[in-house]
């Protein structure tokens, strides 16, 4: 069980992972606990800020918000 904060949809329906080269992100349906394992979950708010701003400098990602990791878990608990 992980602890911090992810980027995941606006809809809390799809969390961010790494790829499993770890060389992309990817966007991975939350259907349960093993999917948020996986997630790129960070513990300090500042540090998944600066994600954040790379991956959309990058043009990675868009429209993601940051949601504290458990409040995801609670759907399964």
């Amino acid at each position: 069980m992980q602890r911090g904060y992810v980027l995941c949809d606006n809809t809390l329906s799809k969390v961010l992972c790494l790829t499993p080269g770890k060389d992309g992100v990817l966007l991975n349906e939350v259907d349960s606990t093993q999917v948020l394992n996986k997630a790129l979950c960070l513990e300090d708010l500042t540090e998944i800020k600066n994600v954040l701003k790379r991956l959309q400098a990058n043009d990675l990602v868009n429209d993601l918000e940051i949601v504290n990791v458990a409040r995801l878990y609670k759907k399964f608990f």
